[in-house]
């Protein structure tokens, strides 16, 4: 059984939630303690909780310390069923992350699948629903992985309510590797400005300042205007570049005493930070893609913005359930390059 100190690294849910992926697809146990130890509220909460039910019911799989609070998990899998599943969060916890840990063991499934989940779409500390759709999904495209996701009602903090849709092919075939070291010219700079069950004023306020900080850099972006459907109140505002071989994306979210240009402000600014980078994946791709290079058959890498511990730890958990290794170039904070010869689908 594979053991895993969940205080490592980062520290976070997202040693849990990767071992859960990894574990459904390679039919390899585990072993996880010291679970969120450093923070404040530690243990599983019921957002990682709901992802640990999850994958328990995509992959058959029997489960000890399944409770609020429980600092250790033992979680022995069969494998992943594809199917039609529905999974209700019951707060606004966030359906990106539940989407995540169920997507990777449900894309080698022997069968498509169809997921509904609901939940917060748009909330603090995850991948908001249009990062998945127009950054993250596009790259596991060009993988080989074909998934199309879909919402019907958005769900900010507190409320949630939220509802997301994906289908999911069966991949059948090997995961392609990725080079993602050159990420070309600029071809377009997009975005959204939404705001739920509020002033669309406020929208307004978000694109205008957006614009302001674009064209002091001699950049300009077509920003739309959204009003969505929620059952709560909230406001985000999403940019999306595009280059000749990647695509990144930024997100901010309103809050109570929180200005209107602050927030368009804050995502476009994290843009530029990047943009001036030079490098074609962005810090939050970076880590979210490597699993899935590290099942591809062959060499895979990138040059990412920034070496994240995020990234560093999910490395950490992935070589602790295939047999690779690897190769990080670079400072945590820093530019960096990342290079690994996967171990195909199969580990």
């Amino acid at each position: 059984m594979i053991e895993i100190d969940g205080s490592f690294g980062e520290g976070g849910g997202q040693v849990l939630r990767t071992a859960l992926s990894l574990s459904c697809h390679l039919k390899k146990s585990f072993r996880i303690f010291n679970i969120r130890a450093q923070r404040k509220k530690p243990g599983l909460q019921p957002q990682h909780l709901t992802c640990v039910r999850a994958a328990q019911l995509i992959a058959g799989a029997e489960i000890k310390g399944d409770f609020v609070g429980s600092s250790e998990l033992i979680f022995n899998p069969d494998k992943a069923y594809g199917g039609h599943y529905r999974f209700d969060i019951g707060t606004a916890g966030s359906t990106s992350l539940v989407f995540q840990t169920i997507l990777l063991p449900l894309c080698f499934a022997e069968k498509p699948s169809g997921i509904t989940i609901t939940g917060g779409t748009h909330v603090p500390w995850s991948p908001p629903f249009h990062y998945l759709k127009e950054v993250f999904l596009p790259v596991l495209k060009t993988m080989g992985i074909d998934v199309s996701l879909s919402i019907e009602r958005w769900g900010f903090y507190p409320k949630g309510g939220g509802i997301i849709s994906a289908s999911i092919a069966a991949a059948g075939r090997a995961i392609k590797p990725i080079s993602l070291e050159k990420r070309g010219e600029i071809k377009a700079v997009n975005g959204l400005s939404a705001t739920g069950n509020l002033p669309s004023s406020i929208a307004e306020r978000q694109r205008a300042s957006a614009s302001e900080v674009l064209k002091t850099h001699g950049l300009r972006a077509d920003i739309g205007l959204l009003d969505a459907p929620c059952i709560g109140q909230g406001t985000f505002f999403f940019i999306v570049s595009e280059f000749e071989n990647s695509t990144a994306g930024f997100s901010a979210l309103g809050q109570r005493g929180k200005k209107a240009e602050d927030v368009g402000k804050e995502a476009t600014e994290e843009f530029l930070e990047f943009f001036h980078s030079g490098a074609p994946v962005e810090k939050r791709l970076a880590d979210q893609i490597v699993p899935y290079m590290a099942l591809s058959k062959d060499t895979s890498s990138f040059i990412t913005s920034r070496i994240t511990m995020h990234l560093l730890t999910n490395i950490w958990v992935i070589e602790k359930f295939l047999d690779v290794k690897f190769e990080v170039s670079g400072k945590e904070g820093e530019i960096g390059k990342v290079v690994i010869r996967g171990r195909g689908s199969h580990g």
